[in-house]
């Protein structure tokens, strides 16, 4: 008999889910043009290189996940650009709220910002395979999220999640973002701080399905083995 969960997990489409992400980067951009919002500019730009992406991938079999990743290096500078002009600082905490889940930070002699995710796509794709996980539990989330980015998604060849209190490490075997692991502009800015796309979803992720606030504590990669381990934090309820 299989269990209630296995029935969640189906084939995505990456060229639905492609054109799904060109099209809700054209309304981000409308509504970052209509309010002068910058965040909304940013996440316009993420929804737009990952569809490309993902057209790509579903277009032409050969292309391969390594290069969608090449191209998030442009959006990744941009939101980081964002960062400085805001003035914020410290690690990002992804919280869940309504639902939905934002990156927080702290900003410089101000309140915290919250902003849209760097992970937001990924997120999504997700979810697409899962459907709706808020509030399943931890138990849910380390059984299902890394199946499917192992098996639907084919984003990492192996996930493995140990806990130590309300620490959780994630370790991903040949994650499809490790050039970005090896840039020394993402390592500087995004890896000790808010994570990739893929380890923000991670994050992301822990937060929707415990409804607990997720810290990001770094990322790690080793070039050698091709291993990533995130680190995140678990924190007060959402």
């Amino acid at each position: 008999m299989k269990s209630a969960g296995s029935s969640l997990l189906r084939t995505g489409s990456s060229r639905m889910l492609g054109l799904a992400l060109i099209a809700s980067s054209a309304v981000l951009y409308l509504v970052s043009f209509i309010t002068g919002f910058l965040p909304f500019e940013v996440a316009s730009l993420v929804s737009f290189v990952l569809g490309v992406g993902l057209l790509a991938v579903e277009l032409e079999p050969r292309v391969k996940l390594s290069v969608a990743a090449d191209g998030m290096v442009g959006y990744i500078r941009a939101l980081n650009d964002t960062l400085r002009v805001l003035k914020v600082s410290g690690k990002a905490t992804y919280v869940p709220r309504g639902g939905q889940v934002t990156m927080s930070m702290v900003q410089e002699g101000g309140p915290t910002v919250e902003l849209p995710t760097v992970s937001g796509g990924i997120y999504e794709e997700i979810v697409g395979e899962l459907g709706d996980f808020n509030q399943k539990g931890e138990a849910y989330f380390d059984q299902w999220v890394p199946r499917v980015l192992v098996e639907n998604l084919s984003m990492t060849d192996g996930v493995k999640i140990s806990r130590a209190g309300g620490t959780v490490k994630v370790t991903m075997g040949r994650p499809f973002v490790r050039r970005l692991c090896v840039d020394p502009f993402v390592n500087s800015n995004v890896c000790c701080r808010m994570g990739c796309p893929l380890a923000g979803a991670v994050a992301q992720a822990l937060a929707a399905a415990t409804a607990k606030e997720v810290r990001f504590e770094g990322c790690t990669y080793d070039p050698k083995s091709r291993r990533a381990q995130t680190t995140l934090t678990e924190g007060r309820g959402g």
